[in-house]
């Protein structure tokens, strides 16, 4: 009886989501998934336990989209076959849909590994229903307050998704609210140790406070990368960073890409990314590291993490009407400030900035004022701001230093993305920074004029 509803859900999810891009609806990316469920409450058990080698997590606040999209491109490389809800519908209606979609209509999947981008919230309810082998923590900040909540809740929901099934971890050492997650599990840990002093602009001072796991004193840093990530040390207790099991060095960061030495033991390998900021050489050493683990060569890796292809609107280029394009969306805080740091590195810039409020993104818009934006203070060029909150967003960039006559508020995002582009030279980049739902009102307006995004 459980096969036969498997079946039944499966082909249900398949028809509709057939429906749904037959209909223009949407890539049907989630509903499919909740169809299936209804019908049979087993099906992601059914499906994910056929994967041959296992199952792997990513999780945390920042890049799990780009990290485990750096990990699928390593694995493909290394000749797996891999199956990856590569559209960041990281629910577990997404994470179902994906595997529907990658499914025979027999219910048949044909894959080494599964590799799930799965919210942190979520990670729970995908380990209750099939054992994942390992988990990816990138980074913990604070995000969409008005869902999560502090981020000891977040950290408690991970440690019960890691616990579940005792699944290895693969941690941030940088990152003092990851590296103390669950203590009881086998751990790998990965960290930067130095970076190029060209790149200093791009590290800054402690933006977000950080307090020792195990005594409750506040950390001191001997090196800040940026948020609370860095090279830190509890002056009670003397708890501290613990020592990268694979780690970057000479890390050297510019506006078109980065460059740094990989360690893994005795293996050391130069590795060039085409993808701007800091945070992308951490998502880097994220998948190199459980590759590592995995006993994949030094030179696969290096060809996986080289040869990765963005992923739907994380720092994901384009060429549009003769014009270089980035589109990076942006959170929260943390992430944002990042971001805003690549934009600032970029002396070609032109910037468009749009902010909606909607539930996807995050009630709360407090966190603008978080974001380190002073850094567009020196920008030569104007700033268009966009979406929803464009006005709130006009006030932030008033406040971060740029002159009001350099702020153009344009809400509508069609029209604000054709006066950007209009405005962009040759030799220029238009860097676009939206929130969730601008950026998929984005994507509909690019593929209105014949382009696509990444998965799309």
């Amino acid at each position: 009886m459980s096969q036969a509803l498997d079946h039944l859900a499966i082909a249900a999810g398949k028809l509709s989501a057939k429906a749904i891009r037959v209909a223009g609806l949407g890539l049907g990316s989630n509903l499919p998934g909740k169809v299936a469920r209804r019908l049979s409450p087993s099906v992601l058990k059914t499906l994910a336990g056929q994967s041959r080698l296992g199952v792997i997590a990513v999780s945390g606040t920042n890049g799990k989209s780009t990290t485990s999209g750096f990990l699928a491109s390593i694995l493909s490389k290394a000749g797996y076959k891999v199956v990856h809800n590569r559209q960041g519908a990281n629910l577990v209606t997404g994470i179902t849909a994906t595997l529907i979609d990658k499914a025979s209509w027999g219910g048949k999947l044909d894959t080494d590994y599964c590799l799930f981008e799965i919210d942190e919230a979520s990670l729970p309810v995908v380990a209750a229903e099939t054992p994942i082998n390992n988990v990816i923590v990138t980074n913990l900040f604070r995000d969409q307050l008005d869902r999560f909540g502090e981020l000891d809740t977040t950290a408690r929901l991970i440690n019960k998704g890691i616990a579940i099934n005792k699944s290895q971890t693969v941690l941030n050492a940088d990152d003092p609210n990851v590296a103390s997650l669950a203590p009881e599990s086998a751990h790998l840990y990965y960290g930067i140790e130095s970076v190029q002093p060209s790149c200093k602009n791009q590290i800054g001072q402690l933006a977000e406070l950080s307090y020792c796991s195990k005594c409750g004193h506040e950390y001191t840093y001997e090196l800040i990368f940026y948020g609370q990530l860095g090279q830190y040390r509890c002056p009670s207790c003397n708890n501290s960073r613990p020592k990268p099991d694979v780690a970057a060095y000479n890390v050297d960061i510019h506006p078109s890409g980065s460059s740094f030495r990989i360690t893994f033991g005795n293996v050391s390998t130069e590795i060039r990314l085409s993808l701007p900021g800091l945070f992308n050489v951490y998502n880097a050493l994220a998948a190199a590291a459980i590759a590592f683990q995995m006993d994949i060569a030094a030179e696969t890796i290096k060809e996986g993490l080289n040869k990765y292809s963005t992923l739907f609107g994380r720092s994901e280029k384009l060429l549009i009407d003769d014009r270089s394009v980035l589109i990076q969306l942006i959170k929260n805080p943390a992430g944002a400030s990042q971001v805003v740091a690549s934009v600032a590195g970029d002396p070609n810039a032109k910037i468009l900035i749009a902010i909606n409020d909607n539930l996807a993104d995050g009630r709360d818009i407090s966190w603008l004022w978080d974001a380190e934006f002073e850094q567009l203070s020196e920008a030569k060029e104007n700033v268009i701001v966009s979406g929803q909150r464009a006005e709130d967003m006009a006030v932030r960039m008033k406040y971060a230093g740029l002159p009001a006559q350099q702020i153009h508020i344009v809400t509508p995002l069609e029209k604000a993305l054709k006066q950007a582009l209009d405005t962009t030279g040759d030799q220029q980049t238009l860097w676009i920074l939206p929130t969730y739902t601008c950026l998929l009102e984005l994507q509909k307006i690019l593929r209105s004029m014949g382009y696509n995004l990444s998965g799309t």
